[in-house]
């Protein structure tokens, strides 16, 4: 019910739709909102394509905005309670420093950390904004591609399309999986 009110409204709004649904992911990435509903939803209404840019820009801008306020605004807070609920972060602080672009790819290619956690978190750490924003809008590709494939999938009730994108996002978890083995 509620994907029919909004492909209709998509369908007679679409610029303004595009916009009202970056902005709820901005919003949403900065009060820890999970996005994947939202994902999901601009896939079943955009389709891939529109979905995935438009997940991707919101995306992206609420995750540097989350890093933002974390490393200039409540870098306090955040040592100090997301900081030591996620302590194996600290692991991957030299690394920040030495290859932070890499590391950011890496950590946003591979669901390790809660994606709000983690735009907070790395706010806090030695990883410079230019990695950051770049390794974030990399790092998130494949995981918004294979979340609005899902999406869509789910509109077309289409069964194949749907485990070829669920096999997607297990395949992301299984490269974490990999990768945390390889660089403990």
């Amino acid at each position: 019910m509620i994907v029919e009110y909004v492909s209709h409204f998509v369908s007679m709004n679409p610029e303004l739709s595009v916009l009202y649904l970056i902005i709820a992911k901005i919003i949403g990435a900065i009060l820890f909102f999970p996005g994947a509903p939202l994902t999901l939803l601009a896939g079943a209404t955009l389709g891939v394509y529109y979905g995935t840019i438009t997940s991707l820009i919101g995306n992206t801008l609420g995750a540097t905005a989350a890093f933002l306020i974390s490393r200039y605004f409540l870098r306090d807070y955040v040592s100090n309670t997301l900081y030591k609920k996620y302590p194996k972060i600290k692991d991957y602080e030299g690394r920040f420093f030495s290859n932070g672009l890499f590391t950011v790819i890496c950590l946003r290619l591979i669901p390790l950390f809660p994606f709000n956690a983690l735009n907070y978190i790395l706010g806090v750490t030695r990883v410079s904004t230019k990695d950051y924003l770049i390794g974030t809008t990399i790092g998130i590709i494949p995981g918004t591609i294979a979340f609005v494939y899902f999406g869509e999938s789910l509109r077309m009730l289409n069964p194949i399309h749907s485990m070829l994108s669920l096999l997607a996002i297990v395949g992301l978890l299984y490269i974490g999986k990999h990768y945390e083995k390889k660089y403990r």
